[in-house]
């Protein structure tokens, strides 16, 4: 009988736990005496070696002054529509001056987050900025913010560009650019660039990121770098060992690296701890065990147990596996039953040639002739074709006319 591997891949990067984009805790939110018309006599300033000029920071009127104050409640109670239609009654008056329009911008560009709109989040606080009247601690937070947006908008190239002016302007590179910066290149999967950026910003965090930890993760596995992807994948494992996403990665790192025992090791334990969830799961491990020499009967206890609670989903290839290891198990009334659900959901006739192999070998001569007959019919490479047409032939009848593969 020949044996075919099981089609299972290794889960791809891009499979791999993503970070969340534009969440809450990104968004850099103004103090409040940031945006009133009479600032207090000191403000820290969050970037001191900024390039820009400080603005007057004057609202246009007290009734501004204010709308502007009255935004930043309505942001805080996440009352977001109504912070928008006040922001464009304040954007509509032909009065407002620069500070007004950013601060409104600004505003609007919050809101949308809270509406989980990166998209026109970003094109608000692309206003704000480019209206060019807040001071500079809105201003600059105002900035990374819309890095924020446009890379949890899709927008990678704009974000990276965002940044790049927020550093050069403020002579600042900290952490949370380079977080945002290998999402970007994670995105146009720059892997190289997307692992500098997420070691930089990993190695000046206080509290690592997970999520940054899971997209380094993915990048050396996409680099091919198996040794600091495990590495690394041991580390989130041990920090963590209820952690599925991280237990799955490392269990494809090893499978990458060909470290097959240490593989195995961890999928059996996730599947005695229950973690076993979804086809994928045990498909890593039925892949392991299928090319495991002796391991036939753990093959076909994962695979029906699969089956039974209805998480792996059935297909040709799992059913043929569990055919194959039903006959290395001497299991051959099991092994024709396996055959025949793979050739029902085959789209091809190879699974119909392995029933009727089963069949000639059972000395079970029509059985054998129509599986074949029916193979070939389905589809077959011509060396396939060949093989039928001998079975058919040796069981009694002449053989159909070749049929070409679909």
């Amino acid at each position: 009988m020949r044996f075919g591997l099981l089609a299972v891949a290794i889960v791809a990067a891009g499979a791999l736990p993503m970070l969340a984009l534009a969440q809450d805790d990104q968004v850099q939110q103004t103090d409040r005496h940031e945006v009133v018309k009479k600032r207090e006599a000191k403000v820290v300033p969050l970037f001191p070696q900024a390039t820009r000029a400080e603005p007057p920071n004057k609202a246009s009127s007290d009734a501004m002054a204010k709308n502007v104050n009255k935004l930043h409640d309505l942001i805080g109670a996440h009352q977001d529509d109504d912070a928008i239609a006040l922001a464009n009654t304040m954007l509509a008056d032909p009065k407002a001056n620069a500070f007004d329009k950013s601060a409104a911008w600004q505003s609007i560009g919050y809101a949308n987050f809270g509406k989980h709109d990166a998209a026109k989040a970003a094109e608000a606080l692309k206003n704000a900025i480019d209206a060019n009247g807040l001071p500079n601690n809105d201003h600059y937070q105002a900035m990374f913010n819309l890095a924020v947006a446009q890379s949890s908008a899709g927008q990678p190239d704009a974000a990276l560009a965002t940044l790049d002016r927020l550093s050069k302007e403020t002579r600042e590179d900290k952490p949370a650019y380079n977080g945002i910066r290998g999402r970007d290149y994670f995105m146009k999967k720059d892997y190289a660039n997307a692992a500098s950026a997420l070691e930089k910003a990993l190695a000046g965090e206080a509290k690592p990121d997970p999520n940054e930890q899971q997209m380094l993760f993915a990048s050396y596995f996409e680099l091919k770098q198996g040794d600091k992807a495990i590495a690394l994948g041991e580390s989130l494992h041990k920090a963590n060992p209820d952690d599925k996403g991280a237990l799955m990665n490392l269990a494809s790192a090893y499978m990458a690296a060909k470290q097959t025992d240490k593989a195995k090791a961890l999928l059996a334990d996730a599947r005695a701890r229950g973690m076993l969830t979804t086809s994928d799961d045990y498909r890593k491990l039925i892949q392991i065990y299928a090319n495991t020499p002796g391991a036939d009967a753990q093959t076909i206890a994962l695979i029906n147990e699969g089956l039974q609670k209805n998480v792996l989903k059935p297909d040709a290839a799992i059913y043929s596996v569990l055919a194959q290891s039903y006959v290395a198990q001497g299991q051959n009334e099991q092994a024709i039953d396996a055959y025949k659900k793979a050739d029902a959901v085959s789209s091809d006739g190879e699974a119909g040639l392995n029933l009727a192999r089963m069949y000639n070998n059972a000395q079970q001569h029509a059985q054998a002739r129509a599986a074949a007959q029916a193979a070939i019919a389905k589809g077959l490479s011509a060396a396939d074709q060949q093989a039928a047409q001998k079975l058919i032939a040796a069981n009694g009848a002449a053989s159909p006319p070749p049929r070409k593969k679909k």
